[in-house]
């Protein structure tokens, strides 16, 4: 839900031309699937369609990429430990950005039941995502411009 929400943010901020944005797991247990359903319906009714399948992160992420985002502490501590050493992405929480502090962990909606979980972490991804792009996207942008 979080690249889907990106995206959006990027394409009506007018930079998702210079910026790619994807998505991995740290497992494969839903490789070549798409999301799970009750996600596919929160994002439709917030009028983003999706239709990608998940992967599992690779070697290649680390390198090409200028940040990867995990949702929890753990994901953050998984990708640090897996990391190559030539990795150049900054590896952050993406709660850190525009979340209170006891927000700042957006737990995985997957076990629980009916499809408030997934508006809750859609809502999460929304204003993480924003704080995002108006602090390492735009504000880079107005201050070169200025």
């Amino acid at each position: 839900m979080a690249e889907a929400v990106m995206r959006k943010i990027f394409q009506r901020r007018g930079v998702d031309k210079e910026w790619v944005v994807d998505s991995a797991a740290l497992v494969g247990y839903h490789s070549g699937s798409l999301p799970e359903e009750r996600a596919l319906n929160v994002l439709e009714n917030h009028g983003i369609h999706y239709d990608k399948e998940a992967r599992v992160i690779q070697p290649k992420d680390f390198t090409e990429c200028d940040y990867i985002f995990g949702m929890d502490s753990d994901n953050v501590a998984e990708l640090k430990k897996i990391a190559p050493p030539d990795c150049r992405a900054k590896i952050m929480l993406l709660g850190d950005f525009g979340l209170q502090e006891s927000e700042k962990i957006i737990h995985d909606p997957y076990y629980f039941l009916g499809e408030a979980p997934f508006e809750e972490v859609y809502d999460k991804c929304v204003v993480a995502c924003k704080a995002f792009v108006e602090e390492i996207v735009m504000r880079p942008l107005e201050e070169a411009g200025s």
